[in-house]
């Protein structure tokens, strides 16, 4: 569902009078409400977690050579596929040369800021270049690199993007579209608790403890099992 379905879906849920809204955008009070109560509702699920699998992105960005630390504003303007970022996977940074493609590629690994200064960015270190291996998340979100890069290399890494509002009738939420209701049954107890109209909270509230679970069944990451102690 888009926007204005999901708000639709809200009215007829919430038995609120009328046959609208038409549109989401300047509605008069009463449908105003249920426009925010969706959009609140969105932002709330989005918010309960920083990692929801459907917030996850995978993007890339090029080095320069010679240039051992990159801006978020830089690698969003040279990078692909940004967009509402967030913050990094720690967990995905890889690194290839990009001349050379894809069969150079190997994994990096991270080390904190203050250890990537001290280890890649003091005495001779500094000027000492080849393919990165290390990376670290400087205190603005920008992308610090060990060594320093001697040719074009290009990063991959994923990152969780922010939550967001909806803000046109053509909106789809990055939700599953088979978890959207999730929106309108919290929308529900919304209306209900400014109404006072226990019987259709209450429905929203059991419908959406029910939603969320099975999203958190599909959308949190996926548990690793250890190996043998012995």
């Amino acid at each position: 569902m888009n926007f204005l379905q999901i708000v639709q879906r809200a009215r007829r849920k919430c038995r609120v009078v009328g046959t609208g809204p038409t549109t989401v955008i300047s509605q008069g009070e009463e449908y105003a409400r249920l426009v925010d109560w969706c959009n609140e509702a969105w932002m709330e699920i989005q918010r309960r977690r920083t990692d929801w699998k459907w917030m996850r992105t995978a993007a890339t960005f090029p080095t320069v050579a010679g240039q051992a630390e990159y801006t978020l504003a830089q690698i969003q303007a040279t990078g692909t596929n940004f967009s509402n970022f967030g913050f990094w996977d720690l967990q995905t940074f890889r690194c290839y040369n990009t001349a050379a493609g894809i069969n150079s590629e190997i994994p990096m690994d991270w080390d904190t800021y203050d250890n990537w200064k001290n280890t890649y960015q003091i005495g001779a270190t500094r000027s000492t270049q080849s393919q990165p291996n290390v990376f670290a998340i400087n205190p603005l979100l920008g992308v610090a690199l060990g060594p320093t890069p001697l040719a074009g290399y290009t990063i991959e890494a994923d990152y969780f993007k922010v939550p967001t509002e909806m803000a046109l009738d053509a909106d789809i939420p990055l939700l599953p579209t088979q978890f959207h209701m999730a929106i309108v049954y919290r929308t529900m107890m919304f209306y209900g608790a400014s109404e006072a109209n226990m019987a259709i909270y209450d429905s929203g509230k059991s419908d959406f403890t029910n939603m969320m679970r099975d999203i958190d069944a599909q959308q949190l990451p996926d548990m690793a099992v250890a190996g043998a102690l012995a």
